[in-house]
């Protein structure tokens, strides 16, 4: 979703639009050099990294998105504040499962994925039109292409979904492990 967003609004911020990947990051001490390792901003004997990025985008009209903000929230509150404040030009997009809590933020929570209905028996064409199928279906065939949703698969395919309750972090968990379990 944030990568969405982000391609979608390359064309509002003509100094570029970066996009953050925080997950793999367990030291929240990391959040700055990882985010100026991003932009492309070195360090400086001088100054930390965080002035540094300050200096970097002083007067840049950018997007920043910080991605999987929700284990380092502290970390990315500082970070955002300071940037927020220090240049005035630059827009920040943080997904988290918590808000960062810092002034100025607009939350938009993501809502759950419309289901097929419990009980019906829908072939593969029919629970395609689901949001949460065809999410799980494009998670699953990126991890393995040859992954199709078909008449004798689409029930468990729903079920999953269903059980899942539409939540979109949830389907792209469970889809990512088509590689490597069956469905049932």
């Amino acid at each position: 979703l944030s990568l969405q967003v982000a391609a979608e609004a390359l064309d509002d911020y003509p100094d570029g639009t970066w996009f953050v990947e925080l997950a793999p990051i367990a030291d929240p001490r990391l959040v700055p050099q990882v985010v100026a390792s991003t932009l492309g901003v070195k360090e400086d004997a001088n100054t930390s990294i965080a002035d540094a990025l300050v200096a970097h985008l002083a007067d840049k009209t950018s997007l920043v998105v910080l991605d999987n903000c929700e284990h380092l929230l502290d970390a990315c509150a500082r970070l955002a504040d300071r940037l927020l404040r220090d240049a005035p030009k630059v827009k920040l997009m943080a997904s988290s499962r918590e808000p960062l809590h810092i002034a100025g933020e607009a939350v938009y929570p993501v809502p759950a994925l419309a289901v097929p209905d419990p009980g019906k028996r829908a072939g593969d064409s029919a629970i395609a039109t689901f949001p949460s199928v065809r999410l799980f279906l494009e998670r699953a065939t990126a991890v393995s292409p040859s992954f199709r949703i078909t008449d004798a698969n689409a029930v468990t395919v729903a079920e999953i979904c269903r059980h899942l309750d539409g939540i979109p972090l949830a389907i792209e968990l469970a889809a990512a492990r088509v590689r490597a379990m069956p469905l049932d």
